[in-house]
């Protein structure tokens, strides 16, 4: 079990944690006129040096994918799961017809170290002598010595939080910098994760969700545009509506359920656990989906264990 010590001298002052990602580089001419047309952020309206956590869709509404998507003057970069980089270069791949669009799996030539705590910030300008993004998605060039690291405001925990992006021959000098701050361990980043709210891919959400049974996590138009699975989006938002939606509970007690465990709710099978931590601030919180008819509020149960619906992210207090 995490220890307050830790869990405060992460989030109140700094902790880092290198976390492999998949990356895939799209450019050309007609790059975001492309992007516009099949992801569900407003690509259109980035600016050089902005980004948006958007979307890939099917044709019935459900992800192919989702990632941070950044802007850099004709060149764009797909942040994404690992798991999902495939099928997401492959995805693109296929949509490029005759416009002049070069896509790239650039993904072993970088890697990735995530700063996040209340004086992250203040530690990236430190070491990468750069003022650290302040908007979520925008990015910004840092240096260590003479190798420049693409560093943009990320979503990883209620606290401000960074991924720097540093080609792999800077790597080794960036672990030399941070081995006096602490590492963050894989168990105190689900619980940050988890307390913010935030669905990760393959855990929380995956190719059999709809694109709206998530919380607003991520850009998705709804009239504008035309990108594949729109249609789906705008028709459940104008005219219907999802049966589920990710929700968080907390928990009585000292039971932490386990993934895929049932929710009840007045004797009825309602939902299911996908993920579920331990908070030194909350005590035991989940992320599930429930049914739409599942007020938040609601008192349910967890096996024999008392849980209650709240909304996302969890409140502190």
């Amino acid at each position: 079990m995490l220890t307050t010590t830790l869990y405060e001298t992460v989030t109140m002052q700094v902790g880092w944690a290198e976390i492999p990602i998949g990356i895939l580089r799209v450019q050309g001419a007609d790059a975001q006129k492309w992007l516009h047309k099949i992801v569900t952020a407003d690509v259109e309206h980035l600016e050089t040096r902005q980004g948006a956590y958007s979307a890939l869709l099917d044709a019935k509404g459900h992800f192919v994918a989702a990632f941070p998507l950044l802007r850099d003057d004709e060149i764009f970069g797909a942040f994404v799961d690992l798991s999902a980089r495939e099928i997401l270069f492959n995805t693109f791949r296929r949509y490029i017809l005759r416009e002049k669009v070069t896509l790239t799996d650039v993904t072993d030539g970088w890697t990735r170290f995530v700063l996040l705590g209340e004086q992250a910030a203040m530690k990236i300008q430190q070491l990468l002598e750069m003022r650290a993004p302040e908007k979520l998605y925008d990015w910004a060039w840092g240096h260590l010595g003479e190798i420049a690291a693409r560093v943009f405001r990320s979503a990883h925990a209620r606290v401000p939080s960074f991924d720097v992006m540093i080609p792999n021959a800077g790597a080794d000098g960036l672990r030399a910098k941070l081995q006096n701050i602490p590492v963050i361990p894989n168990e105190l980043l689900e619980t940050l994760r988890i307390e913010a709210g935030l669905p990760r891919w393959g855990v929380d959400f995956d190719a059999t969700t709809l694109a709206l049974e998530i919380p607003d996590v991520m850009q998705i138009r709804v009239d504008q545009g035309c990108y594949v699975g729109q249609e789906v989006v705008a028709r459940i938002v104008h005219r219907g509506h999802v049966n589920r939606n990710l929700r968080g509970l907390r928990i009585e007690n000292d039971f932490l359920p386990e993934r895929g465990e049932t929710i009840q709710f007045q004797d009825a099978d309602v939902g299911n656990i996908t993920s579920a931590a331990h908070s030194p601030m909350l005590g035991n919180i989940a992320l599930g989906y429930v049914r739409r008819e599942v007020e938040i509020g609601a008192q349910v149960k967890i096996g024999s264990h008392n849980a209650r619906v709240v909304e996302l992210p969890f409140s502190l207090t």
